[in-house]
């Protein structure tokens, strides 16, 4: 065991050694004009020209790094057409799917567009499965969220060299719908993939985000307990991202 008297000692030699290596020293008045490099503000308007000039070929290359870089996030990653396969290949995997902590089966998805059209509350009609939407005048979202054991968003970007999903929240767009089901299901569109985390803050900002956002890299995980890792400590324990080309 380690005495307190060597912690404290340790823990003094640790920030004396960081004190040290500041440049200018501690006990200098700096002044953000002296690193300039540090506070400048980057022009997003060039990263989103170079984003709108994409073609198809960028894109493809986008999803092969997007697809590589989800393989050691256990983030699972399928190419769909259009919102019609994605409401498809859904609706079968809810069918083989089992909930984690309940019998009964429940699906919260975003109250967006794209969820609109994957219909899959037409889809399910006949299967002993439930679909509910984040309509921001239903007040028992909360519950409805708690029960289900799948939820379905729609990332507003996509970042290829991180896997990351970026969504901004909203009324109707809660975090609650990613974080709480079991599984997590985000539907991202082809034209939504960026390349790096620079250009997804240069979008955030030409777009003028008020609210807050969040970035998701694959399921939830943790390797806090003997370093062993494990999936679902603080979310979804499944995460799928489904490309809509």
């Amino acid at each position: 065991m380690i005495d307190s008297t060597t912690a404290h000692s340790n823990e003094a030699k640790f920030l004396h050694t960081v004190r040290e290596s500041l440049v200018p020293g501690a006990k200098e008045v700096r002044q953000k004009k002296d690193f300039l490099h540090i506070f400048q503000k980057t022009d997003c308007l060039q990263s989103v020209e170079r984003i709108q000039q994409r073609n198809d070929l960028d894109f493809v290359n986008l999803i092969a790094s997007f697809k590589e870089n989800c393989t050691p996030l256990n983030l699972g990653v399928h190419r769909v057409r259009n919102l019609y396969e994605a409401g498809e290949w859904i609706t079968q995997f809810a069918r083989s799917a089992e909930p984690e902590f309940d019998i009964e089966k429940h699906i919260i998805q975003h109250a967006h567009p794209d969820t609109h059209e994957l219909q899959l509350w037409k889809r399910l009609a006949n299967d002993p499965i439930t679909v509910h939407t984040t309509f921001t005048e239903d007040t028992e979202i909360a519950e409805k969220t708690r029960a289900s054991f799948i939820g379905i968003t729609v990332a507003d970007w996509g970042i290829a060299e991180s896997a990351t999903l970026v969504q901004v929240t909203a009324p109707s767009r809660p975090r609650s719908t990613s974080l709480v089901p079991s599984i997590h299901i985000g539907i991202l569109r082809k034209n939504r993939l960026l390349a790096n985390l620079a250009e997804a803050y240069a979008m955030l900002q030409h777009n003028g985000i008020n609210s807050s956002f969040t970035f998701i890299s694959g399921p939830s995980k943790t390797g806090d307990i003997e370093a062993h890792m494990v999936h679902g400590a603080h979310g979804p324990r499944e995460m799928h991202v489904l490309i809509v080309e």
